[in-house]
Formats: structure tokens, C-alpha cells, sequence
């Protein structure tokens, strides 16, 4: 199927809402940077760069997805797989592997803060299917999860901003529907939808049940 593109309007909300929230976030952005910076000082374990990357998969390219930094350097490189990726989801089921200020990070999902720039680029979209691993994109198109070759990858999507609670649809089901949608509908319908998925995103961060 031919991929889905993020029509203008979408596109400039999607710019504008993360500009403004990494402008209006910026004071948190340098308290974040102040107490790494500290914890360094003491803990030679923690030091390391504010942002971390990884090689990830959005609408069937290959870009590079910013985070800021919740994990040992060294946790990191020995979690390496042989093709270099690595899944940092098991990574962050051990507290050793972070820092002690990724831990405070992790837990109010403030890392995520780096995706935003990933939108401004245009490597993302505020909503969409979540980017995948190299390893995982290609596992799951070959298991059939056609939304990840059509849509850009998001921050969150529908499936993601109702975490708790009991979904009759699997993940490729819920982000097929979401397709279809952007696909079959006019961009302000498109951008009222992204609101009200993003709204349920901030209500499902404040219970921590993840996105």
C-alpha cells in the first residue's frame, strides 16, 4: 500500500505544538541538564552526554530519535546487539542500568522531551505508530503490521494513550483505524482527533501507566 502523507495541516500543528511546549518546558529542560551535570560530579558512572540516539524506523525510513538520557553510558554500549541497536525497554526494567536522576526522568516521562525535536525535523508526528527498532520494524512487517510501513511514527497514538485500560483491538488493528482516518478524512477533523489522542496521552502519563 502507498504510504499515507501527513497532510500540511497536521504537519503544522505538529510543529507548532512542539515548539511551544519545548520553549514553555525549556526551565525543566535546564534544571534536567543542572542535576545531571551535579550527579556526574559525584557519580563517575552517571556522566555521559544529555541526549542519547538510537537508529529507528518511521513510515519504512531510517532517522535518528533523540532522547534525553536516563541510562549509564556503559549500560548502553554492553547492551549492544551484534548490529549495534539497542532495546533500551529492557534496559530500563534494571535501576542499576540508570542514573539516578533517569530515574526521576523515567518515572514522569520527561525523556521523552527529546521526540519533539524529532518532529520539528519531520521524522516524526505528534501521533502515529510508535518507531520501532531496526530488529522489531522489520519482525513486525513481515508478521503483517502494514500501519508501520504507512504512517509516520508518533509520539503517541490511540493504542499508546489508553494504556490500563481494556482495548477489544490489538495494537496493528487500533493504528489501521487511525490510517484509515487520516486517509479518509478533511485535516482539521485529522487535528481535532490528534488533540483529543494527545489530551488522553497527558491523563494516562499523571496515572504512570506508560506510553
Amino acid at each position: 500500500m502507498k504510504k499515507i502523507e501527513v497532510p500540511l495541516g497536521k504537519r503544522a500543528f505538529d510543529i507548532v505544538v512542539s515548539a511551544f511546549l519545548l520553549i514553555s518546558l525549556s526551565p525543566f529542560i535546564a534544571l534536567i541538564l543542572i542535576a545531571m551535570t551535579i550527579e556526574s560530579l559525584f557519580v563517575p558512572s552517571s556522566r555521559g552526554s544529555f541526549l542519547y540516539s538510537q537508529k529507528r524506523i518511521s513510515q519504512g525510513e531510517m532517522f535518528t530519535l533523540y532522547k534525553i538520557r536516563i541510562f549509564k553510558e556503559a549500560s548502553l554500549e554492553n547492551a549492544k546487539n551484534g548490529s549495534g541497536h539497542v532495546h533500551t525497554k529492557k534496559l530500563e526494567h534494571n535501576e542499576e542500568n540508570l542514573t539516578y536522576v533517569g530515574r526521576v526522568l523515567k518515572k514522569v516521562y520527561l525523556d521523552e522531551l527529546g521526540q519533539f525535536v524529532n518532529v520539528i525535523k519531520g521524522d516524526m508526528s505528534l501521533v502515529g505508530p510508535r518507531p520501532k527498532t531496526v530488529d522489531d520494524y522489520e519482525r513486525l512487517v513481515s508478521a503483517g503490521y502494514r500501519s508501520l510501513t504507512l504512517l509516520k511514527a508518533g509520539i503517541t497514538g490511540y493504542f499508546q494513550s489508553h494504556k490500563g485500560i481494556k482495548l477489544h483491538l490489538n495494537q496493528e488493528q487500533i493504528d489501521m483505524i487511525y490510517a484509515d482516518f487520516v486517509e479518509n478524512n478533511p485535516t482539521w477533523k485529522i487535528i481535532f482527533y490528534d488533540i483529543k489522542i494527545l489530551l488522553i496521552t497527558i491523563l494516562t502519563v499523571l496515572r504512570r501507566e506508560g506510553i
